[in-house]
């Protein structure tokens, strides 16, 4: 590689003076990790052929002479200085106190208080008024084992790919207060109201004991970490982080007992399969075995209907799933101590949840069906 002008080095003996990590080299160019910020990764970009340097982190850059100086905290002028007498002369490098690299602080966002119950499902039943349900969901739901019927009665709708400005214009122009209510954030700039779509799938209404839409949950096109994420505009500018619900499907006060599983979707599919199955059963789904939180403020609501009886039909997955076996004890142990009645049910490891079990009713009954009605 070439030397600077007018000096006995160049920027390759530098970073190796200095010690600053390489992380990789395409031959040309190093990427090394910057001394000047909190890098942890290969910010720092040294040019060999040019002799400069740039963090594309913290933006630092210059030549050779500016990343002796910067690093030791020096002038440019004793920076030619030491670097003379040290290649030239073979003076070792003098000590310099050592520069303390800034750590980025990262400005959190204002953010806004949950709104109430009744904002956040005025909103969320206008929005998803106005959206439709793909076809390619559709067909999934269908598939599924649900009717047409009952799709469109349960309301699930398709992530909007475009028109969200539109969207939001109209939620305001309809009178939906949008502060604090998950999803919805001020786009810093322009000051105007955005819906933060984070992924696609299907948005699913987390309905509380009255009724109520208190967040939307949404079944990912694409399974990540989760199959479920909630609507949220957490870390946005004045967004709100969501807030789900027990969700109640088909609980009223003349029930006795509940059905207890894990997803509001679940608990949905699984009503409307027993109904199907002429035994319309009451379901409660948490969005997560675990949330005991969740599951605490069900009881309560339970206590309200006058139900005293909880039927655990948590996945079977719970024999090889420690976790989840471990939250089922919690769910009856919790449940006991506040005086219900809490029945863990077991079934066939060939039906994993609730829903499939009843589906597997269902599809029986129709062989069966079709086999007496050719007799």
């Amino acid at each position: 590689m070439g030397v600077s002008n007018h000096l006995p080095c160049n920027i390759e003996d530098v970073v190796d003076l200095l010690s600053i990590p390489v992380v990789r080299s395409s031959g040309t160019q190093l990427h090394c990790r910057c001394p000047f910020c909190d890098d942890r990764k290969a910010h720092l970009n040294i040019n060999l052929s040019k002799n400069v340097f740039r963090c594309n982190r913290c933006g630092t850059g210059g030549g050779v002479l500016h990343l002796y100086a910067e690093v030791n905290n020096i002038s440019i002028n004793t920076a030619y200085e030491e670097l003379c007498r040290i290649f030239q002369s073979g003076e070792k490098p003098p000590e310099h106190p050592v520069r303390k690299a800034q750590t980025k602080v990262k400005q959190s966002k204002p953010a806004l208080e949950l709104a109430s119950v009744e904002a956040r499902d005025n909103t969320y039943s206008n929005l998803l008024s106005m959206l439709s349900l793909g076809t390619a969901h559709r067909e999934a739901l269908l598939g599924r084992g649900l009717s047409g019927s009952e799709i469109i009665r349960l309301g699930y709708k398709t992530t909007p790919a475009v028109r969200s400005a539109k969207i939001v214009t109209e939620l305001l122009e309809r009178g939906c207060d949008l502060k604090g209510v998950p999803g919805f954030y001020v786009d810093e700039e322009t000051g105007q109201w955005k819906l933060d779509i984070r992924a696609t799938g299907i948005m699913v209404p987390d309905r509380n004991c009255e009724g109520q839409i208190e967040a939307i949950q949404i079944r990912l096109d694409k399974d990540t970490h989760s199959k479920f994420n909630t609507l949220t505009s957490v870390d946005k500018y004045y967004g709100a982080t969501a807030s789900c619900c027990p969700h109640f499907a088909g609980v009223t006060g003349e029930d006795d007992a509940v059905y207890l599983t894990e997803g509001v979707m679940k608990a949905d599919i699984a009503r409307y399969f027993s109904t199907v199955l002429g035994h319309p059963c009451a379901f409660v789904g948490l969005t997560g075995v675990s949330n005991i939180n969740q599951y605490v403020r069900m009881l309560e609501e339970l206590k309200r209907f006058g139900i005293n009886t909880i039927k655990v039909a948590f996945d079977m997955d719970l024999h090889v799933n420690e976790n989840v076996r471990k939250a089922r004890d919690r769910v009856i142990q919790v449940g006991c101590e506040n005086g219900f009645e809490v029945i863990p049910k077991r079934w066939s490891s060939n039906y994993k949840g609730i829903d499939d079990l009843l589906l597997s009713f269902i599809e029986r009954r129709r062989i069966t069906d079709s086999i007496f009605g050719r007799l």
